[in-house]
């Protein structure tokens, strides 16, 4: 019998935990923008932290990719480009893809139940707030990687889910397009739920190749605005 949420065991977060998560919290929201010059000295004030503290949550970011180093100088939050854009978007076709031929080879178990609950959560987000599109579309995509049980899978795309919703809430702030979140994803889900490997990851592709050149186009016009850039920021990636 599950447990309800008063019998949950309580989790256990050190100093250093809780500041990693409130600095990604801010990175993924925007609060702290791409290339934003981050010193220990500042956080620390800004956390009510000891430095000792804020260097172990920045390592920890390091480590997901979020934030970056040179030595002998300053942290800063990691870029967000066109080429960022593609690899990310390039990794999770791949992954995304091999899941939907692991589901669509199998017989299904009862995995297939946890695709269609998280379709049957985008419909009613739709109208709702940025936060609630956004749970219910990652957690969509979550739910085919999910439920293949593929453990290295699932520890691998878990590493770049945090990538994948600052880049989602990044475009929504810069270059906001609101599609009907059900619709969109209605040919995925037939494909993974009742297509071929192939039908299946080729459905993968067809969804994800589009978001990738939408989110270049809202790239390159922020750019031409010229409210963002860096040194790459002009680079047209090359899938070749």
């Amino acid at each position: 019998m599950p447990m309800t949420d008063d019998q949950q065991p309580i989790e256990r977060l050190s100093l250093a935990d809780i500041a990693m998560r409130r600095l990604r919290d801010d990175i993924v929201h925007g609060r702290l923008e791409p290339d934003e010059v981050l010193t220990e000295v500042a956080l620390a004030g800004r956390l009510g932290v000891g430095r000792g503290t804020v260097r172990t949550a920045l390592f920890a970011l390091e480590a997901d990719e979020l934030v970056v180093r040179a030595p002998y100088s300053n942290w800063r939050v990691a870029s967000l480009n066109a080429q960022v854009i593609w690899e990310i978007y390039t990794l999770r076709e791949a992954m995304e893809g091999l899941a939907a031929r692991i589901i669509a080879e199998r017989p299904d178990g009862g995995e297939r139940d946890l695709v269609a609950a998280a379709f049957a959560r985008l419909a009613p987000a739709e109208a709702g707030s940025v936060d609630e599109r956004v749970a219910a579309d990652l957690g969509f995509h979550r739910a085919i990687v999910e439920a293949t049980g593929h453990r290295h899978l699932i520890k691998r795309y878990a590493a770049l889910s945090t990538k994948m919703e600052w880049l989602y809430r990044w475009s929504e702030m810069h270059w906001p397009a609101r599609f009907p979140l059900e619709a969109d994803h209605r040919d995925l889900f037939e494909g993974v739920m009742r297509g071929t490997s192939d039908e299946a990851e080729r459905a993968v592709r067809a969804h994800i190749d589009p978001s990738l050149a939408a989110d270049l186009d809202g790239y390159r016009s922020l750019i031409a605005r010229g409210d963002a850039g860096s040194e790459s920021a002009n680079r047209t990636p090359d899938p070749a």
